[in-house]
């Protein structure tokens, strides 16, 4: 793959309903103090799902073929309110990194939008953290990519490109943009993925056991990601 790739139509549509249903039932749990971006969950590769996300994750997978390397992959809720941005950064082992000051980046990053959210597109930026975490490569970004939040757009990006959200209202519709707000949710709903060589250190990244965000447990397919891989022929066209 390129360092940056987008994949439309990337969740058969009965699936990507079923996960939007359940993502918005969770409503604002565990949204206070950011902590939906530090609430993770650990999927091995040939698992069976436990929710609606990692039966969504077992064919997301499919798409980006990360390869032998990769033995799992990190998933979390990404919430926003209108108007608020995700400053810039890079995915990496927050808790190895916290304890140890290693920095270490998964394999791959991604985004699939649950929603239209047209006010706060993504940016990602080829540019990477330095060897000592201290200071960015190249110093100033000559090159990244704007990607807006399209209901079933899938981008998946270098796990160690900086990227974040960027909201271009500032949470202050003008005339312009509140017909917009009416017709939006009023939350920026996404699904990360990270694909990883290791698992990531707890207790950011944890087992989904059910007590957290119950709700994606609602109709779940017990299938594994290997014995679904031929599901993803019919969807995720590459752009």
């Amino acid at each position: 793959m390129e360092k940056i790739n987008l994949f439309e139509d990337a969740l058969p549509p009965a699936l990507f309903r079923r996960l939007g249903r359940a993502v918005r039932a969770i409503g604002t749990e565990r949204m206070e103090n950011m902590g939906t971006y530090s609430t993770t969950f650990w999927f091995p590769v040939g698992t069976k799902p436990a929710n609606v996300v990692e039966e969504s994750v077992s064919l997301l997978f499919t798409l980006v073929q990360p390869g032998p390397e990769c033995i799992g992959m990190e998933w979390w809720l990404g919430r926003l309110k209108r108007g608020e941005s995700l400053p810039f950064h890079t995915d990496r082992d927050r808790s190895l990194r916290k304890e140890t000051g290693q920095i270490v980046h998964p394999l791959w990053s991604s985004i699939l939008y649950l929603n239209r959210f047209p006010s706060s597109p993504t940016i990602v930026l080829e540019q990477v953290l330095s060897p000592d975490g201290n200071s960015w490569i190249p110093p100033k970004a000559e090159c990244g990519q704007t990607l807006g939040a399209v209901p079933n757009h899938y981008v998946v990006f270098r796990g160690d490109l900086r990227h974040g959200v960027v909201a271009q209202d500032n949470g202050r519709p003008g005339n312009a943009q509140a017909a917009e707000a009416k017709k939006t949710d009023e939350l920026r709903l996404t699904l990360l993925v990270n694909y990883w060589n290791r698992r990531p250190s707890p207790p950011n990244c944890r087992d989904y056991d059910g007590s957290i965000y119950p709700a994606l447990q609602e109709g779940v397919r017990k299938h594994s990601i290997r014995s679904i891989a031929g599901e993803i022929g019919r969807v995720g066209k590459a752009v």
